[in-house]
Order: structure tokens, then C-alpha cells, then sequence
């Protein structure tokens, strides 16, 4: 009875996939929907505005975008961020008729859109709206774009966003890596590589602002591109009208700065020892979208590293195993030179063996021909990608426009095609030896140095990049005595440390008053070797954290965690700020005198230490602090702050004094407070 059964099945079975077959071989496809060109309507306006025009009825909807010829490229180095500022400031400042929220309220009640921006080339002014809102809200775009007020409040709330950017920066490594890796290429100071920094950023000022809208947002500086539910004839007729107003000006050219590049191999590390595993960039310079061979190159560079098709991910990862993922890029920029790149994501064990095999796939496509079979999928997959290039009216739209502004022929893509269907195995092999340069690659890493060892030597001397984001000093206005701090700081050290002997390091123990909660803590500061542990009794258990020259990391039962790079930074400056410190290593400080404390009753000095941006009042009398003064940029809050702590209950022991009650304010409100039991120094 089982085989009958068992029988019946597979004839069940059987039946059913022949049937399948069959119905599958009847089924009759419909014919795949063909897409036609629209057709782009062109004109260009007395004050240079230049206008392309699509209709599009599927839709009730309007969209219009301005593209102006302008970019950071424009700004100068110490201003750097001026031009990303003032894109978001165009739209998010409002309008002497229109507050931001006002404005905001506006846009809302009409499910429409206004936004500006700007990038390294261009920028753009987009409107989005229905089709009954667009001859209402068509005027309040030309509010936006030729009358904003750049309100100073406003200025400041997005400059302290922007700030809390910068200070997060090096959380991520790959982001690290790009970044860094992209200075290495074209130069920190490059306007394809600089950054926003808090310095520039402070610079900016509202007249900057101005300046730059005033100088860009003209006509002959736009091209606006408009798609959507509506008559070329009758929008052409609204167009003129509206945009009649707008200044032409003087165009600006984009003459974007050569790139001074020389092919000169090198390794460079930077650490982040809270991660483990290893991000990886190597690469040199690219070129540009013009050049002949830009087909081979794009072909080249889809069988070397096109996802899981290309030879990166098939070797370094499948094969060999060395990678959690694998890519890279032939840049080939229409208006400045673009960048080589391979880029790996590996444990921090495996990075010098990723390194050589991600350097021996390039130097194998030099060596060796590729197979037809590459070439054909490689041709077949960027032609299957193609197929949704012109999905919509609005992507014919957006080419047609992007070509001219970049310098392109309008038929760019259909040349770029044509070309691609022409390169063979020989153009492969032949640009992979002309432009790729494996003996003279920039080598980044962002890894754990402590994980990693010195596998990096075997690539030659390793250059250390220092990522730290450089803070803003605020200028000074006195000089102080050099000779008199230097006396002053004796003074000091002689004080707290009055048996002469070398002190370097203390451990103490006590109370520290937080947040409303009081934490019993062991603490040991090593000053010589920068490192730092507490061991903090909190309400959940013990916890300790431990800082040794860069990082941090935290324990709490058999767990264990690296802390980030902020947090590290905060312990570094726990360590520098200590009165201990520049009293104990005083000659590896310079200090200045800044005369006496007006407002002491006692005789009180101020001893300022320049590299710590930190003030010492000094009891001239018994040498000991009465306090210190830290002013510092907080990225958060976008202004400076002052820190003040006070010293009190000063006792000797073991040779070293301590100020057994300390209490710390931060903007005049108290942060914390300390009570130590005891200490003792080595």
C-alpha cells in the first residue's frame, strides 16, 4: 500500500509539471510598453535665463528646478562652508513677506515644496506643487530666491547644526576613510577635498551671505528646467512674465582649479582603536568624462568591481575570504578630474593580506587578458542598468539639461553606448596598463593599531594622519609675561609637590556628586603616560573605564566596550586639565603670566597655559590654585563656554597635595563636585 501511494505521487507530481510545461508554453506575453521621447521644449529669456520644458499629464503636478551655475568651488579656503551655508540659508531664512515659519506654514497647508542648495558645482532652487497652486506659489519662489533676509537668529540655529556635524565627524570610519582618503588625492586644501571647520564656519558672517546671492542669483547664472501637467505655449507665456524681473548679471565660469597630482605611492594609517576590523582605501587620480577611452574604462571598471559580479568581491571575498565587502570606482568627472579607487572592509588580522590581493587583481587585469565571457556580462549588466535610465519624462529632462551645463554633446548617453558595445578584450587590457597605476598607489587605513600589530611595514614608512577636529581659539588681545608665568608655575609645582621628588602619577579615592547622584570612585592618573581608570561604584554595578594614549574603553561585569572618540578626547583633556599636570611635567608647558587677580581679596595670579587654552588663579603667597578657568568652543550649544572649578580643603600626602573639595561649573550652572578621602603618588 506504501509503494501504491508513494506511486500516485510522483504520477501526481508528474502530471502537474508537464501540465506547467505546457501552460506555460501557451502563455501569450503582451508586448512590453514602449517608452517615447518627449519632446523638450527650449527658449531662453532677455536676462539669459535659460528654459527647458517637458509636458507630462499623467499627473496633476508641477515641478520646476533652477540650476545655478555656482559652487563651493567658489569660496575662499578660510571661508570654507560658505557656500553650503548660504544654500540652506537661501530657502531656510525666510523672506522679509515670508518668515521661515510662515513660509514652513505655506508650503504645508499646500502639500508644496521649496528647497535651495548648493554643492561643489551647481546649485538648485526647486519648486513643487499641483497643478492649481502653481500661479500662487510660482511668485512665492521668486520671494525666496531673489529676496532673502539671512535673519542672524536663523544664521546661528544653522550654524550650530552644522556644528554638531563636525564634532560627530569621526564616529564612522568608513566616512573617515572616504574623507581622508580623497585629501590624500586632492590636497587638505583642495576645493574637491576641504572641509567645514569650526573655524571657517565661525567666520562666515551674515554679509558673506548676501555677497555671494547677490552675485549668483542672476540670470544669466540659470537654467530652469519645468516638467508636469501643463501647455508649453500657455507655461512659456507665465514664464516670461514672472522670471522677467530677475537681475542678468554676470555669468560665472566654471573655471574649476587644476589638480596638482603627482603618482607617488604611500601608506597612511589612522587610528580608531575603537573599532576591529580594518577600512581600507587605495587608489590615485582618475580623469575626466571626456576622454576617449571613458567606454573602456567604465567596462574595466565593471569587471573589476562591480558588486558581486566583479572580480574584487569573487576573489578577495569569495575566494579568498579576506573581506566583509569589496568595491571601487574609475572616476571619470565631467568638469575636474576624478579618482581611482579599491576599496575593502576586512578583520583587522587580515589588512595587509586584503592589501595585496586587492593589488594583485589590478595588476592581473594589467597582466592578463579578461575573458569574452567578462566582457559580455560586464556590457549586458551596465546596459540592464541602463534600461531605467529613461524611465520617466522627467530623466530625459534632467540629462538634457546636466549635458549642456556640463559641457556634454545631448546625445552623450546614446554615444556612450554605442562606444560601449565597441570595446573589446585588447581596450580592456590596454587602458587597464594606461591608466591604472598599482606601484603607485595611496594606501589609506582606518583601524585598531592594537588589533593590527605592524603589518603595514611590509608597504614601506607609515604616515599617521591626526583626524582631530581642530577646535576654535578665540583671539587674543594681551600677550602675557613668559618669564613671569614660567616663575609662577615653579611656584606652583614647588607647592604641590614641595618634597622635590618627580611625581608623575596619583591614585585617590572619594565621592563624586553628579546628576543628582553620589558615586564612590577610585581614580589613577598616570600624567607621563597619559592614562587615566576610574572605578565608579554606580547604582548598577561597578563600572570601569580605562583611557591609555587615545582610547577609551569601559567594563561592567565580563562586558566590554569601546567608547567613541568624543568620549575619549573628554578623559585626554581630563588628564592635560588636572592642576597635577602642568605642576608635576612643568617644562614640557609654556605659560604665561596674565598679571593678578582685581576682584581676590588675596594675592592671586593668573598663570595661563597657551596649548590647553586653560588659566591657573594662583595663590602667590602659598602657591596652590584657587581655581581654573577653561573657555572652550561646545559644537552643541554653537558658542563658547566657560568651565570654572575651585579648589579647596588643600592636604598633603606622600609628598604630593590635593584639593580634597572641588566643584565644577559650566556657564555658570553647577556640573559636578568632588570630595576625595584619600590619595597617594608614585
Amino acid at each position: 500500500m506504501r509503494k501504491l501511494i508513494v506511486f500516485a505521487l510522483l504520477m501526481v507530481v508528474s502530471t502537474s509539471a508537464l501540465y506547467a510545461q505546457k501552460f506555460h508554453n501557451e502563455i501569450e506575453y503582451p508586448e512590453i510598453n514602449t517608452f517615447q521621447m518627449p519632446e523638450v521644449v527650449e527658449f531662453q529669456l532677455r536676462n539669459g535665463i535659460k528654459v527647458y520644458m517637458v509636458e507630462n499629464r499623467e499627473l496633476p503636478l508641477i515641478s520646476m528646478t533652477a540650476l545655478i551655475r555656482a559652487g563651493s568651488y567658489m569660496e575662499p579656503l578660510e571661508k570654507t562652508g560658505l557656500v553650503s551655508l548660504a544654500g540652506r540659508m537661501i530657502r531656510g531664512g525666510g523672506t522679509a513677506k515670508y518668515s521661515f515659519d510662515e513660509l514652513n506654514t505655506l508650503l504645508e497647508g499646500r502639500a508644496a515644496g521649496i528647497e535651495t542648495g548648493f554643492g561643489l558645482t551647481s546649485g538648485t532652487a526647486s519648486l513643487n506643487v499641483l497643478k492649481e497652486d502653481f500661479d500662487s506659489l510660482l511668485p512665492v519662489w521668486l520671494d525666496v530666491i531673489q529676496n532673502p533676509t539671512f535673519p542672524q537668529e536663523r544664521i546661528d540655529v544653522v550654524k550650530r547644526q552644522i556644528s554638531s556635524g563636525i564634532s560627530r565627524r569621526n564616529d564612522d570610519a568608513s566616512q573617515i576613510a572616504v574623507r581622508e582618503f580623497f585629501k590624500l588625492i586632492y590636497g587638505s586644501e583642495s576645493a574637491y577635498a576641504s572641509e567645514t571647520e569650526f573655524a571657517t564656519l565661525n567666520a562666515i558672517t551674515r554679509e558673506d551671505l548676501v555677497d555671494f546671492h547677490k552675485k549668483v542669483m542672476v540670470g544669466r547664472n540659470m537654467t530652469i528646467s519645468i516638467i508636469g501637467d501643463f501647455s508649453a505655449r500657455d507655461m512659456r507665456r507665465k514664464l516670461e512674465r514672472a522670471l522677467a524681473d530677475i537681475p542678468a548679471g554676470t555669468a560665472n565660469q566654471l573655471n574649476l582649479p587644476d589638480v596638482d597630482y603627482s603618482f607617488e605611492p604611500d601608506v597612511n594609517f589612522i587610528a580608531k582603536n575603537d573599532v576591529n576590523q580594518s577600512t581600507i582605501f587605495m587608489g590615485h587620480i582618475g580623469g575626466r568624462r571626456s576622454n576617449p577611452d571613458y567606454a573602456a574604462l567604465q567596462l574595466m571598471n565593471e569587471i573589476l568591481s562591480s558588486g558581486f559580479s566583479g572580480r574584487l568581491i569573487q576573489v578577495i571575498r569569495t575566494d579568498m575570504g579576506l573581506a566583509y565587502s569589496a568595491g571601487g570606482n574609475y572616476g571619470s568627472n565631467p568638469l575636474f578630474d576624478g579618482a581611482f579607487y579599491v576599496t575593502l572592509s576586512t578583520a583587522s588580522a587580515n589588512t595587509a593580506k586584503a592589501v595585496n590581493a586587492a593589488i594583485g587583481e589590478v595588476k592581473r587585469l594589467q597582466a592578463e587578458p579578461v575573458t569574452q565571457k567578462e566582457i559580455d556580462d560586464a556590457k549586458d549588466r551596465i546596459l540592464n542598468s541602463l534600461v531605467f535610465r529613461y524611465d520617466s519624462r522627467a530623466a530625459v529632462l534632467n540629462e538634457r539639461v546636466l549635458n549642456e551645463y556640463n559641457g556634454l554633446p545631448a546625445d552623450a548617453f546614446n554615444q556612450y553606448i554605442n562606444e560601449l558595445g565597441d570595446v573589446t578584450i585588447a581596450d580592456v587590457q590596454r587602458v587597464a596598463n594606461e591608466y591604472l597605476r598599482p606601484d603607485a598607489l595611496r594606501i589609506l587605513i582606518v583601524g585598531n593599531e592594537n588589533e593590527m600589530g605592524d603589518q603595514l611595514a611590509e608597504f614601506g614608512d607609515v604616515n599617521r594622519i591626526d583626524i582631530t577636529i581642530p577646535q576654535p581659539v578665540a583671539a587674543r588681545t594681551d600677550a602675557g609675561d613668559a618669564a613671569e608665568g614660567s616663575r609662577v608655575l615653579g611656584l606652583m609645582a614647588n607647592a604641590l609637590s614641595p618634597d622635590g621628588v618627580n611625581h608623575t602619577s596619583v591614585n585617590y579615592k572619594g565621592v563624586i556628586n553628579q546628576g543628582g547622584m553620589a558615586l564612590d570612585a577610585s581614580i589613577a592618573m598616570d600624567f607621563a603616560n597619559k592614562s587615566l581608570t576610574q572605578e565608579i561604584n554606580a547604582p548598577q554595578g561597578a563600572i570601569t573605564i580605562s583611557y591609555v594614549n587615545g582610547s577609551a574603553k569601559m567594563a561592567m561585569g565580563p562586558n566590554e566596550q569601546a567608547l567613541p572618540p568624543q568620549q575619549a578626547e573628554m578623559y585626554q583633556k581630563e588628564l592635560d586639565r588636572n592642576y597635577l599636570n602642568p605642576a608635576l611635567l612643568n617644562g614640557d608647558f609654556d605659560v604665561e603670566f596674565l598679571g593678578n587677580d582685581e576682584e581676590s581679596s588675596d594675592p592671586v595670579g593668573k598663570l595661563f597655559v597657551p596649548d590647553l587654552n586653560l588659566t591657573f588663579y594662583v595663590n602667590l603667597e602659598t602657591g596652590l590654585p584657587v581655581k581654573s578657568v577653561v573657555k572652550e568652543f561646545n559644537p552643541m550649544m554653537g558658542q563658547e563656554l566657560e568651565m570654572v572649578t575651585t579648589y579647596d580643603n588643600w592636604t598633603l600626602a606622600e609628598g604630593v597635595n590635593m584639593a580634597y573639595t572641588s566643584t565644577t561649573s559650566v556657564g555658570g550652572q553647577v556640573a559636578t563636585s568632588a570630595t576625595i578621602n584619600s590619595h597617594s603618588a608614585e
